[in-house]
């Protein structure tokens, strides 16, 4: 996951603000708490809509209270659903940062490259706990690492290229609720996650010579790229939404439909912006 996933502020009430920034700033501590300061680095908001829809599908209405946020203490925040939903998540997210500190390492990209290898022992710290703590969590993330790669070597259409990502979130989602319209929701966030990431990255993707599902179509037409991605994504926000609908949300239902209806067409919007005709080419 990789910050694609947030709410869309304008749009919300102040009160369905605090709580989703509750949730955000408790996985922030909780990262803090299970592995240190260097874990917070971890922290997303993909992983803290995770956090937000497990907790709106659990019966109990999750304990919320005041609290200060370490970094700035004059501050008071809110801290919501303080317990094993929050672990997990943390857990998810230094385990999906890990594989993505693997992925980096083999770019073509010096930088990142770079950046990588320095935080590679940190992160393959932090991963041993993780694995410990979560080890189904950690071999599904594992499985989709390899068949995305394995995927990648067939140079596989984008519905081909799109499911280990899919999968693997559906798979961890279900780990915490056994759902089948979860499941599907799940599978339908991953993919949508990945389908804007290649969109994002389709560009740098044709310079540097890597896999991305996208690359043929943009190099064929770039200046009807923009449209046809726009397309794309607003079919998966669609279905995405008809899934969501189906899920028994005890609470936050107006904070979920911001992120997905809101939040995921505005991160579109901005991603697709820069393929608009007139703007900077390959």
């Amino acid at each position: 996951m990789l910050g694609y996933v947030r709410a869309y502020k304008p749009e919300m009430r102040f009160k369905e603000y605090d709580v989703y920034k509750g949730v955000y700033c408790t996985l922030c501590k909780t990262l803090l708490r299970r592995y240190s300061p260097i874990g917070q680095l971890f922290l997303s908001y993909d992983a803290a809509f995770l956090a937000l829809v497990l907790l709106a599908l659990q019966p109990d209405c999750p304990a919320q209270t005041s609290s200060r946020c370490c970094y700035n203490p004059a501050k008071k925040c809110l801290s919501c659903g303080r317990g094993d939903v929050q672990d997990f998540c943390a857990d998810i997210s230094v385990i999906l940062f890990y594989y993505k500190i693997l992925d980096d390492l083999h770019d073509r990209g010096f930088s990142r490259k770079l950046l990588a290898a320095l935080l590679y022992p940190i992160a393959l710290l932090m991963h041993c706990k993780a694995a410990r703590m979560q080890p189904q969590a950690d071999r599904i993330v594992c499985a989709s690492i390899r068949r995305q790669n394995e995927t990648e070597q067939t140079d596989a259409s984008l519905d081909a290229a799109a499911d280990p990502s899919a999968t693997a979130l559906a798979e961890l989602g279900t780990l915490r609720v056994d759902d089948k319209s979860f499941y599907r929701f799940c599978y339908l966030l991953g993919r949508f996650v990945y389908v804007i990431d290649a969109v994002d990255d389709v560009r740098s993707d044709v310079r540097k010579k890597n896999f991305n599902p996208l690359k043929s179509r943009f190099i064929q037409d770039p200046d009807s790229f923009a449209a046809y991605a726009m397309q794309l994504l607003n079919l998966n926000i669609a279905e995405l939404f008809k899934s969501m609908e189906k899920l028994e949300l005890h609470r936050y239902n107006e904070i979920v439909q911001n992120v997905i209806f809101d939040g995921l067409y505005n991160s579109a919007l901005y991603v697709v912006k820069k393929y608009q005709p007139g703007e900077a080419s390959i």
